[in-house]
């Protein structure tokens, strides 16, 4: 639809599209190449078009940056299947979560810190409606961590559960759920700040996970034969 002489035009585009191409832009150049008459540019259109559909530049790039939990997804699914116990299943979460953060920091601090949970949960639905072939490999922990309220309510959920396992005594489930939130948040903020380079990451996650087992070692009222997380 065309609207007179320098008013906004629309190309039948939907949601989806925009969401497509602010991911191609920033898998191809990094979040910062995108901005909205960039993509109007790259799509043909004008700005106020994508107006139509996006609150913001902040709300496209959050749906574009979804498709970055699917390897997050694929590393929770295998690393799954050699969790012997619960503290393998502790850590392991995260290892998996700590690498793929460290890998993609940006988008995890616009994902999991930025907004609330109720909008990751309302997002992740419609992302997957616009992408259903990004279902294929749907990891159980996930969707467990996406009913939790916030950041440390998702670690305090995994934490009652090494209490109802009987691994963790119930009066220092909050304990370690402070823990190691505020560990990996430590570590987190020097990768954001400082960045880190691809050949860095294996080293950073192991120092973070030979911490988190300090912090298990200290509070656990049973390890069951865990003796540091090894990763398959």
């Amino acid at each position: 639809m065309v609207v007179g002489k320098g008013k906004a035009y629309f190309k039948g585009l939907s949601r989806k599209d925009y969401v497509q191409k602010a991911h191609e832009l920033i898998q191809r150049e990094g979040v910062e190449a995108v901005s909205i008459r960039r993509i109007a540019k790259e799509m043909g259109c004008s700005s106020a078009s994508l107006y139509r559909y996006f609150d913001d530049l902040s709300e496209l790039l959050y749906y574009a940056e979804l498709r970055t939990l699917n390897s997050y997804i694929k590393r929770l699914n295998q690393a799954e299947k050699g969790w012997k116990g619960a503290w393998d299943v502790y850590v392991g979460v995260w290892d998996c979560y700590s690498r793929e953060a460290f890998s993609h920091p940006e988008a995890f601090e616009l994902l999991f810190f930025k907004y609330t949970n109720e909008k990751l949960q309302s997002s992740i639905r419609e992302y997957y409606e616009m992408f259903p072939g990004d279902l294929e490999e749907t990891s159980r922990i996930f969707q467990e961590m996406l009913r939790c309220a916030d950041f440390l309510g998702r670690d305090y959920e995994m934490c009652k559960r090494c209490v109802q396992e009987g691994v963790l005594r119930g009066e220092d489930a909050g304990q370690l759920n402070r823990m190691a939130c505020n560990l990996f948040k430590g570590y987190f903020k020097t990768v954001l700040d400082e960045g880190i380079e691809e050949e860095q990451i294996d080293a950073r996650v192991k120092d973070f996970i030979d911490d988190m087992d300090m912090v298990v070692r200290a509070l656990a009222v049973d390890l069951k034969g865990y003796t540091g997380y090894k990763r398959n």
